[in-house]
């Protein structure tokens, strides 16, 4: 019994480790949503007001699959992501608000789309996301990660051209 008792008090003793929030995710991606059935293409990764983060695609039975990492969290959405003809965007929205970082955007945009704007309509304050190819994945647009300033409230995305020209602007919801 006293064994036993020592053996607690040793457990208790240990410090524990907390993750650095910095450290860009790394190692092998292992789909969180839908089983991947093909390749998983990391399409970008950084960091970002002090927090590290990856981002990926990949095929699944759901569609396509994206996938935003930090070293706290994954997330995960799958679906017909991809624009439809004549549209800017495809899928966009918000990720989850307990992914630990300053209020991620994404989505991904057709292939002629420069820039996408994070919105801010009532300050008129934007921030440009962060475009990535797809096509390591074989498909053709730009996936995009946003990260909003502490002070900012996203209401819209705006799909801009090379010219200058605002293709599409996206209210989120």
């Amino acid at each position: 019994m006293v064994l036993a008792v020592g053996v607690l008090v040793g457990c208790q003793a240990l410090p524990v480790e907390t993750p650095n929030r910095s450290a860009i995710p790394s190692g092998s991606i292992v789909p969180q949503g839908a089983d991947a059935t093909g390749p998983v293409v990391e399409l970008g990764s950084g960091r970002v007001s002090g927090v590290g983060w990856r981002y990926a695609i990949y095929p699944s039975g759901e569609g396509w699959c994206t996938q935003f990492e930090t070293i706290e969290v994954a997330t995960t959405g799958c679906g017909d992501l991809l624009p439809a003809e004549g549209s800017a965007f495809g899928s966009a929205g918000r990720l989850g608000a307990d992914t630990g970082t300053p209020g991620p955007v994404e989505g991904v945009v057709s292939d002629d789309v420069a820039t996408v704007w994070l919105v801010d309509e009532e300050t008129g304050g934007r921030v440009p996301a962060i475009l990535m190819p797809l096509d390591d994945a074989g498909l053709e647009g730009s996936a995009f990660i946003g990260f909003t300033p502490e002070g900012m409230t996203i209401t819209h995305l705006q799909a801009v051209k090379l010219s200058g020209e605002i293709v599409e602007t996206f209210e989120l919801p």
